[in-house]
């Protein structure tokens, strides 16, 4: 006997004068059953949904200033000859990317960044030649500023090249493709090219 079985006892038994105070009850036990079950979880969500944006959009401007911050170095691997002579001394003879990727793994697990895919480019250039490494990690907001801060105020040359972020919305934790550009002098034709 569901709720029109009822309305219809309640009806036939009660003087015709309450049927507007009893339909004026069972719409607003609706309303509140409305509210309570579908309105309130609902903006619950959407309030989680844009507290998840915000924080992604903070993450895409900071990551975007240490970007900018690094952009400039990108020009440095077009030197005249009074930064080839800087270039000899500070930048690494070999590339070693192998070293790199130790020193990378070795921050990440400082910060309790989990680093499962790390993927090396081809070296190119004359005189100073890059090689990219691109990685793909989980972190938090928080280790993932800290971690990338760290990798490129280190003691390499390091160009923050390009990365991007996607969050599943149900944790803190960030799934990010990073990917780095480092350098290294080639000595033997920067020999050459003094010549």
């Amino acid at each position: 006997m569901g709720v029109c079985g009822l309305l219809f006892l309640l009806v036939n038994f009660m003087d015709r004068k309450f049927l507007p105070l009893l339909t004026l009850l069972i719409c607003a036990t609706a309303g509140f059953i409305y509210w309570q079950m579908i309105y309130l979880p609902i903006q619950s969500e959407i309030l989680k949904f844009k507290a998840e944006t915000r924080q992604i959009q903070l993450i895409r401007a900071e990551i975007s200033k240490l970007q900018t911050r690094h952009a400039n170095f990108a020009d440095f691997v077009e030197l005249n000859d009074e930064r080839l002579a800087f270039a000899q001394e500070y930048l690494p003879a070999d590339m070693d990317d192998e070293k790199f990727i130790a020193e990378l793994y070795n921050l990440a697990g400082a910060k309790n960044i989990l680093i499962y895919s790390v993927q090396t480019g081809e070296i190119s250039g004359g005189e100073v030649q890059t090689q990219s490494v691109k990685i793909r990690a989980e972190a938090e907001f928080i280790s993932l500023l800290n971690f990338i801060r760290e990798v490129l105020d280190g003691g390499r040359m390091v160009n923050f090249k390009n990365f991007s972020i996607e969050s599943d919305g149900k944790t803190n934790i960030l799934d990010c493709e990073l990917e780095f550009s480092i350098f290294a002098a080639n000595i033997e034709k920067m020999n050459v090219a003094k010549r």
